[in-house]
């Protein structure tokens, strides 16, 4: 079954609370080993699995990246994330990791944090 809690008032209200919803990347304790990881993202196509409050997609803008998709399950992380992006370039779009249908080659980077343990079975 598909996971979100993001969605309960409750819960929702304490996460929003929690460090790294406030503080973004920088208050993220996995960020600097994450950021390592990424490779450059200018002009390239992002899709980024998770993308809760959309701190990843600024993030990837801001080093260039030509376009970003956020996907999310949650509409309370999606309406947190349009409410904090002011750029024509990053699209959100509530749906599951599990039913993403784009076409093969349509991102160059496709990048997730903390999300994929919500899913079930990773094996299509």
């Amino acid at each position: 079954m598909k996971q979100n809690k993001y969605d309960e008032s409750g819960f929702f209200t304490n996460y929003s609370q929690m460090p790294h919803s406030v503080g973004g990347l920088e208050a993220a304790g996995e960020w600097a080993e994450f950021r390592a990881l990424l490779p450059g993202l200018q002009d390239k196509r992002v899709l980024d699995l998770g993308c809760g409050f959309g701190w990843h997609c600024r993030y990837a803008r801001e080093q260039q990246a030509r376009s970003v998709i956020g996907i999310d399950l949650s509409e309370n992380m999606l309406e947190r994330a349009r409410a904090m992006t002011v750029d024509p370039n990053i699209e959100y779009q509530c749906l599951a990791i599990e039913d993403i249908d784009f076409d093969n080659g349509a991102f160059d980077v496709v990048i997730s944090s903390l999300a994929l343990h919500y899913i079930e079975d990773l094996v299509p």
